[in-house]
């Protein structure tokens, strides 16, 4: 696993409207605030490492925290022990706590390795953490220039993906040669870094997208096959895709003799709710 340096992220990955609870009677007494049925909720995230949440308590203050989680065999989880407490004053917008949450849990996903694809450069970083069910939903969170971040969620895999290569994509352009970009207040990298940077990054979409897009594709083919559409049988698939039914059929082959493909199919056709999630979860 690659191993983040914060040296370029701890102050932006700070919470910004909330501060820090350090004294022992203060955390107790917030713990005993959040969770009872009277806290509202405000903003939450979750990976299959930990957990962030922000909550707003009845003293009108809101509480945001972080824990680990534990995973067990049927596909719950159980919350650990709140590691770290922030506060806000009451008043705060819903708006500014969620970009708190935000910071804290990239923050947690990059130290925890949750995140199961990250680049950037520096302070500009895009990452994919998905949820503690397994990659089927995601979020992808980027950092911005200015210091804003940004969150989105993907309902598939491909849409993560696909999500994280555009911004990776997007934050190379930034550092490329395009008129916009030599005109952009973007801290730019020095000298001959520069295109090695916009390079870098734009190889990391790529190939992100394009090992994504191969699973997806095989993942769709088989349950395809098993499935025949009436509708559109495979020989209209490939007229229709601009290709021969002889490469599509080698393809959809060759996707039903990957013993992971044919495991997560298994488990969806079982119907066993606990099965597929712990299926997703570790594939």
């Amino acid at each position: 696993m690659t191993r983040v340096d914060f040296r370029y992220l701890a102050d932006l990955l700070t919470p910004r409207h909330a501060a820090t609870v350090d004294d022992p009677a203060e955390r107790n007494r917030l713990a005993g605030l959040v969770d009872t049925g009277t806290s509202e909720y405000i903003a939450g995230f979750i990976s299959q490492a930990g957990r962030v949440l922000g909550e707003a308590v009845k003293s009108g203050e809101t509480v945001l925290y972080e824990s680990d989680i534990t995973l067990d065999a049927d596909g719950g989880w159980e919350p650990g022990t709140p590691s770290r407490m922030w506060i806000a004053t009451a008043g705060t917008r819903r708006e500014d706590v969620f970009d708190d949450a935000a910071r804290v849990f990239l923050a947690q996903s990059l130290r925890t390795g949750a995140a199961s694809q990250f680049c950037g450069w520096r302070d500009r970083v895009v990452a994919i953490v998905p949820e503690e069910v397994g990659p089927k939903e995601s979020k992808i969170i980027r950092t911005l220039a200015g210091g804003g971040i940004e969150v989105v969620h993907t309902y598939t895999v491909l849409d993560a993906y696909g999500t994280y290569a555009r911004w990776v994509t997007d934050l190379a352009l930034e550092y490329g040669s395009a008129d916009e970009a030599i005109a952009s207040d973007t801290p730019r990298p020095p000298g001959m870094a520069q295109s090695v940077v916009s390079a870098w990054l734009m190889r990391e979409a790529g190939e992100a997208q394009l090992q994504q897009a191969r699973h997806s594709l095989k993942f769709g083919l088989a349950g395809y096959a098993r499935v025949p559409s009436e509708e559109l049988p495979i020989a209209e698939l490939a007229r229709s895709l601009y290709t021969d039914r002889a490469n599509l059929t080698k393809v959809i082959k060759a996707a039903e003799k990957d013993a992971r493909i044919t495991g997560i199919l298994d488990a969806i056709a079982s119907g066993d709710t606990d099965r597929i999630i712990t299926t997703l979860r570790n594939g």
